[in-house]
């Protein structure tokens, strides 16, 4: 039986979307609320794999106490992991990990999870019994992640009358490059180095015999740079022998500092209906909505 409490989450994410199934087994009735015609964000994939990141590592001791635990939860939600990758930088380190995919998982949303595309979230207003959405959509809580770029929100309830601004620093249009490559050459490549020419943020993938997938993120100062440019820079690097494809991807994200996130945790307090859950890392997600439940408590509490 469905329980009766609706659930909007806000943006289509991994977290979203892992959050989504979490909260569907548990019977709530869930929407994800997507502005885009895509789901996944940062991890989003198409027919030729992952767009952006594909990695999931521990950055701290906190997260490598719970990392395990977190592999075992993920793989029950059908993100796979694979032991093919090469190097990754990783926080600006270098580290030894395994790939993920997040293909069958998201297929899984698709099916169990009722999805809003192309809804920008412009306004929240909290009453005392639900949550309209830009006045139209009503639900009985929201969960607000961490890179939601919506700073209007108005809270009635409890004999309150309160607007909320959530401060963000801005909002970042990022570019992103996917390289298929024929025998990549590692002895070439210098790793201390954190990028391999204009790319940082990288990962190295062995997809078969003698071809690779490399994804990274292109240098603040080479993003307005022209693509065959940044190609010849990166061809350069000699790292490999052959560039079977590539593919340019941009990404516009809302940033926010931990200041911010101190700020958004804090006034979202106020609220009884709409939820903050720290999405930084997939890891710190988590640990902190799903295996200390707050998420859970709180919708179960209606503090």
């Amino acid at each position: 039986m469905i329980n009766k409490k609706k659930i909007a989450i806000i943006g289509a994410s991994a977290p979203s979307c892992i959050l989504a199934l979490y909260l569907f087994k548990k019977k709530y009735d869930v929407t994800l609320l997507e502005k885009t015609r895509k789901i996944g964000g940062a991890w989003a994939n198409d027919n030729h794999g992952p767009k952006f990141s594909n990695i999931i590592y521990p950055i701290n001791k906190d997260e490598r106490k719970i990392y395990k635990k977190a592999l075992l939860f993920f793989k029950k939600k059908k993100i796979r992991f694979k032991k093919d990758i090469e190097k990754s930088l990783f926080s600006k380190e270098i580290v030894k990990a395994t790939s993920c995919d997040l293909s069958k998982m998201y297929e899984d949303v698709k099916k169990k999870i009722k999805i809003k595309n192309n809804l920008e979230v412009k306004l929240i207003e909290e009453r005392d019994d639900n949550v309209i959405i830009n006045k139209k959509y009503n639900f009985s809580h929201v969960i607000f992640p961490t890179y939601v770029s919506t700073n209007k929100i108005l809270i009635t309830s409890n004999k309150l009358h309160k607007k909320i601004h959530l401060p963000f620093l801005k909002m970042n249009k990022a570019l992103h490059v996917r390289l298929f490559v024929k025998d990549f050459i590692k002895k070439n490549f210098a790793y201390k180095r954190l990028k391999i020419g204009p790319m940082d943020r990288f990962q190295i993938q062995k997809i078969k015999k003698n071809i690779y997938q490399i994804n990274g993120r292109v240098l603040i100062d080479w993003k307005n740079k022209n693509k065959n440019l940044i190609k010849e820079r990166i061809v350069q690097e000699n790292i490999f022998k052959k560039i079977i494809k590539i593919q340019f991807f941009n990404y516009i994200s809302c940033i926010r500092n931990f200041k911010h996130m101190r700020i958004l945790n804090n006034k979202l307090k106020y609220s009884k209906r709409i939820h903050y859950t720290n999405t930084f890392t997939l890891l710190e997600f988590f640990s902190n909505s799903i295996l200390n439940k707050k998420i859970e408590k709180n919708l179960k509490h209606e503090r």
